[in-house]
């Protein structure tokens, strides 16, 4: 085993390496690259949605859209809550989206967001009064338009939206981070600023949606922009770059909602474990010697140190204690002060920090995303090894990550139960989605047998589940703009 450790080792510093080196682009580098409704979506729904979002848009705002973008959703395979730490992630995109239709405002001095469907609130004001003063919907496209006006310091134009969207809503599939892409796709369009790629303005929008008060990484934003059909994407961050990763043909993804919905920006759970990975870098540093306000992040370190995750989960588990600091001993360790101390935690609500389990957490996926891709690469056939990655995924965001519920943990068993290879929660937990890994043979079994067992007792109908909640999910192409039918 020590042989294999080894290769493991060489397989993983000759990555780092390797994209250290050299931004890996993007097969679709050209952000503006116009693309045919019919050549994007497969299903006649899909045309018939775009069809009745432009007649909505026409009622509503008395002439046809000029433009239409789409954005859409992601699945992580493996690598959750490691972006924010600088690890790669390995996501696909989904052909579940937004779209946003929009033209110029006639007067150019008003920003109106609507939604196709009516229960959603509209949203106006003066372009010079757009700001974020509450979670809202269509928050998130003003995070978009407020990135981009960052971008060019100055404000775009007055437009005229409406967004209609097919990603389920605080599942984990990341709906709010597709309304931040598909809003700076449409603000980036009306200024036709050609310097902008796919992977610098997934950039913009990652900071973007800190206007909401997320402090994500980037994973969510990355993928919107960067999907490949047929394609996983084994995206590195700072920069922003990507690598394809073929599947293997023997298996396929399904979806399953647990039925309770957590939003992101919702209370600081989230923020919380962001804290929690910033002070365990920190705390980690000073214990090896190194200057801790230049370590910002768990990857950085590890980077720093020249060892693999597996080496930095060595690391966590020699010089962090287990159960809890607190603020004072953390400060004391460091030798800082309070106004330093909040500056690190930033939107933090915590008293107590879990930096053990965190980090043991992070430290562990990374190496998880790590010997994934490298299966996928090398021995595509050992989906069992691949199965058990994902199992062992879920088991550390339940146990050191605190983020499952315990409709999360049925719906994985009920998963496995059904044939499933691996199972576990996506997205940023406390509800939401499971991802399971299915042979592709038993998919038609598979299905049934979860909504049987899960579904039915919650009384959503078969036709519901598998429209909404339960579904196979096919690596899809990232953000595009959308040629408005004639």
């Amino acid at each position: 085993s020590g042989g294999a450790a080894s290769r493991v080792k060489q397989w993983y510093q000759r990555r780092v390496r390797a994209n250290n080196l050299s931004s890996v682009r993007s097969p679709m580098s050209n952000l503006f690259e116009e693309k045919n409704v019919e050549d994007v979506y497969d299903s006649v729904d899909d045309h018939q949605r775009i069809k009745n979002l432009i007649s909505k848009f026409k009622r509503k705002y008395g002439e046809e859209p000029t433009l239409l973008v789409r954005a859409p959703g992601r699945v992580n395979l493996i690598g959750e809550h490691v972006d924010y730490c600088g690890f790669p992630v390995l996501p696909i995109a989904i052909q579940q989206d937004v779209v946003i239709a929009g033209r110029a405002d006639p007067s150019n001095r008003v920003l109106t967001i609507s939604n196709s469907d009516d229960s959603f609130q509209e949203y106006s004001c003066n372009i010079r009064d757009v700001q974020v003063n509450e979670v809202k919907w269509y928050s998130y496209v003003l995070a978009g338009y407020l990135g981009i006006a960052q971008r060019i310091n100055s404000l775009p134009p007055g437009l005229q939206l409406m967004v209609d969207g097919t990603v389920p809503m605080s599942a984990g599939l990341s709906s709010s981070s597709a309304l931040v892409c598909a809003s700076a796709l449409m603000s980036a369009l009306f200024l036709q600023d050609k310097k902008l790629t796919r992977e610098s303005t997934a950039e913009i929008c990652a900071k973007a949606e800190r206007y909401v008060g997320t402090e994500g990484g980037g994973m969510d934003q990355a993928i919107s922009f960067l999907g490949v059909k047929g394609k996983a994407q084994l995206i590195n961050f700072n920069p922003v770059r990507c690598e394809p990763v073929s599947l293997p043909d023997s298996v396929t993804f399904v979806v399953a909602n647990c039925m309770v919905n957590k939003w992101k920006a919702d209370g600081t759970d989230f923020n919380n474990r962001v804290a929690e990975c910033r002070l365990a870098s920190r705390v980690l540093a000073t214990k090896l010697g190194l200057d801790w306000s230049q370590i910002k992040m768990l990857q950085p370190l590890m980077v720093a140190q020249n060892i693999t995750p597996k080496e930095l989960l060595e690391n966590v588990e020699k010089h962090l204690h287990t159960g809890v600091y607190t603020k004072d001993e953390i400060m004391g360790i460091l030798g800082t002060d309070e106004s330093t101390f909040a500056s690190i935690i930033g939107k933090s609500s915590n008293e107590v920090f879990r930096l053990y389990d965190r980090a043991v957490h992070v430290a562990g996926e990374a190496s998880r995303v790590a010997e994934f891709r490298r299966i996928c690469d090398e021995n595509p056939s050992d989906i069992q090894s691949l199965g058990r990655l994902i199992d062992e995924s879920h088991d550390s965001l339940k146990v050191k990550y605190n983020v499952s519920i315990d409709e999360l943990d049925n719906l994985t068993q009920i998963c496995k139960d059904a044939g499933a290879l691996g199972s576990r929660l996506v997205g940023a937990g406390f509800g939401g989605c499971t991802i399971s890994m299915v042979p592709k043979g038993i998919v038609d079994e598979f299905i049934p047998k979860v909504w049987e067992s899960y579904y039915k007792p919650l009384n959503v109908s078969y036709e519901e589940a598998t429209s909404k909640h339960l579904f196979v999910s096919a690596p899809c192409a990232g953000a595009c703009v959308l040629r408005v039918p004639s």
